[in-house]
């Protein structure tokens, strides 16, 4: 997203953000963009050796500190909501791409490696009807609209039924249509209106990379989390309890609030992880070229993977959870992986409880990192911006230890923003199961990764495509099976066409 785009045409994959520690960074500035800049490109052809990083302390135990609202965090209302426009993805000028109950006891929220095990989960792929999986190379796939919703953002399943939710970059949640449009017989009939369930646009911002960004579910589905900008431009992350299908947006409570230096690389996707803790991903504050110094800057939540308790037994503001890489260093506490540019969706593995991140990047290189569960998510891990850009030296001489290089890049003669997917889980597609599902927001290509048992990756065309400069995000249901949003409008499920 290197040009300005239409409303329905944007879709925030290049977010960045603000710090959390008491918005240390001070007030935003507005739409301070930064020049760009080609920046150096010297290839290293021999990256340094990756820190052996022990996986956290297991033994559980409650959130060691509380972040009282105000605090890093928020009280109950959008401070300084005081107008403005928005919405984007990322690369040197605004991008355009920009995810409820209690979470798990005290004891399992303050555990970094609760992540699923392989040994004891059930695989969920289906063979085929003669017993034979069919590879990859022979399925053909096809992008069937489910619904059709302008500027969709972000859709999540809500835990515990199976309905799914659309937010929008205008600051609407939207409830799909179960049958997908399909009558009682399983033919195509005419789709069912989505239900607008929620409208908070009036406290969001609209135009270059702002708006509602992201939404996820607490594991028991009582509650909804949003991450939005405010009518200031400043990255908020609020919880709204639900009333049977609806979120309740007047009881809206902010729970962090993040000051930003300019209107691009937010982020704005969250989710909860295996552990049963809240992760947030935040871009590096916009601009180009990291012109605030923020990447490499671990007391700020710019251009982190953050990972609190929204749910700590004081009851108030939110938990730092046991294993916080540095939550004891005098650094943001909340910040668990640092050195992203602009992570514009990431999601665990349902299966092997691995974090896939997709970072945006500027003038070359989209690059895909993993932090595998079995090695504890990596904590304290270096993405590397703005050292480097994927696998090549962007700025400075330094290459500190703690450096996790990206599993895959690609370059700019194939796209221009990643769009973040997940592995798939489901069951209607068993050739695709395991396949990293992933797109490019320019390209409008869908993309699977599979990685080999050396950890290389090899990437294959799924054969289908939204139009270019749509593909802001990707979806899962409850069923693990996946979902495309066109900022055009339309909500598309990923299917297997018939032999």
């Amino acid at each position: 997203m290197r040009t300005a785009v239409t409303l329905a045409a944007v879709v925030l994959m290049a977010a960045g953000c603000g710090s959390v520690l008491g918005d240390r960074d001070g007030p935003s500035t507005g739409g301070q963009e930064g020049a760009p800049s080609d920046g150096p490109t010297a290839v290293v052809t021999a990256p340094p050796a990756l820190r052996t990083i022990p996986p956290p302390d297991t033994t559980g135990g409650p959130s060691v500190t509380t972040r009282p609202s105000g605090a890093g965090a928020a009280d109950n209302t959008d401070s300084a909501d005081s107008g403005g426009t928005g919405n984007a993805q990322g690369g040197e000028t605004p991008d355009s791409s920009t995810q409820g109950g209690e979470t798990q006891a005290s004891d399992a929220a303050g555990t970094a490696g609760a992540a699923p095990d392989p040994a004891t989960t059930p695989q969920t792929s289906a063979p085929s009807a003669d017993g034979d999986v069919p590879s990859l190379a022979e399925t053909r796939f096809e992008l069937v609209p489910v619904a059709e919703i302008e500027a969709p953002i972000a859709l999540v399943a809500r835990p515990g039924t199976g309905q799914r939710y659309v937010a929008t970059l205008t600051g609407h949640v939207w409830l799909l249509d179960p049958t997908d449009g399909r009558d009682d017989d399983g033919g195509a009939d005419a789709r069912a209106a989505p239900q607008l369930v929620a409208d908070f646009g009036s406290r969001v911002s609209q135009g270059c990379e702002n708006g509602l960004l992201g939404i996820t579910f607490s594991p028991d589905g009582s509650q909804l989390y949003v991450s939005y900008t405010d009518t200031a431009r400043n990255s908020r992350i609020a919880v709204m309890p639900m009333d049977g299908e609806s979120p309740q947006a007047d009881r809206r409570r902010v729970l962090l609030a993040l000051d930003q230096p300019a209107c691009n690389h937010n982020g704005g996707d969250l989710t909860f992880g295996p552990d049963g803790n809240l992760w947030i991903g935040f871009g590096d504050g916009g601009g180009a070229d990291d012109v605030f110094g923020q990447g490499q800057n671990r007391s700020t939540l710019l251009a982190t993977m953050a990972r609190i308790d929204p749910n700590p037994a004081s009851g108030q503001g939110y938990g730092i959870p046991a294993g916080n890489p540095f939550a004891a260093g005098g650094e943001a506490p909340e910040v668990w992986a640092y050195g992203a540019r602009n992570p514009w969706r990431f999601s665990f593995d349902r299966l092997t409880g691995d974090l896939w991140i997709a970072d945006v990047g500027q003038n070359r290189i989209e690059e895909i990192h993993v932090l595998p569960a079995a090695e504890g998510w990596l904590p304290g891990a270096n993405l590397g911006w703005p050292l480097f850009e994927g696998n090549e030296r962007f700025s400075g001489s330094e290459s500190p230890a703690d450096l996790v290089f990206p599993v895959y890049t690609y370059t700019h003669d194939e796209g221009c923003s990643v769009t973040g997917g997940y592995v798939y889980r489901g069951r209607a597609i068993a050739a695709l199961q395991g396949t990293y599902v992933f797109g490019d927001y320019c390209a409008g290509d869908l993309w699977g990764l599979v990685r080999g048992p050396d950890g290389t990756a090899e990437r294959i065309d799924l054969g289908v495509s939204a139009s270019r400069n749509t593909l802001v995000s990707f979806g899962e249901d409850a069923d693990g099976e996946l979902y495309a949003l066109s900022a055009a409008g339309t909500v598309y499920r990923l299917a297997a066409v018939e032999p």
